[in-house]
């Protein structure tokens, strides 16, 4: 069987999905039990109590392809596009690091010294 650049294009996504998963569990270990990643299609819930769920996902329009970070807000969520899947890494982590100051108030390196 030989793959058709379909199921090639496919098999990417599902890969960066993976290194997007790996990153962010490097990073911070603790966020293993909080991905939950999507059995059928390149995405990744990021489960965060009290502060809702960020989603990473792979989105196609057209001939382009690119990963979205979609981070909740008050009104309506925000959408950041990733340029590849160390970026997806670093906006994730970014969204994750505002959300926990929102909830514990600023962090030492907010506060002016």
């Amino acid at each position: 069987m030989q793959l058709t650049p379909d199921m090639a294009d496919s098999f990417g996504d599902w890969l960066e999905r993976d290194l997007i998963q790996h990153g962010l569990v490097s990073a911070r270990p603790e966020l293993a039990d909080a991905m939950v990643p999507d059995e059928h299609r390149p995405l990744l819930r990021i489960l965060r109590p009290g502060a809702g769920m960020l989603i990473v996902a792979r989105v196609i329009e057209g001939a382009a392809a690119r990963w979205v970070i979609g981070v909740p807000g008050e009104s309506s969520p925000t959408l950041l596009d990733a340029e590849s899947p160390d970026d997806a890494v670093a906006i994730v982590l970014a969204a994750l690091d505002r959300s926990s100051r929102g909830r514990h108030g600023d962090s030492p390196a907010d506060t002016p010294g």
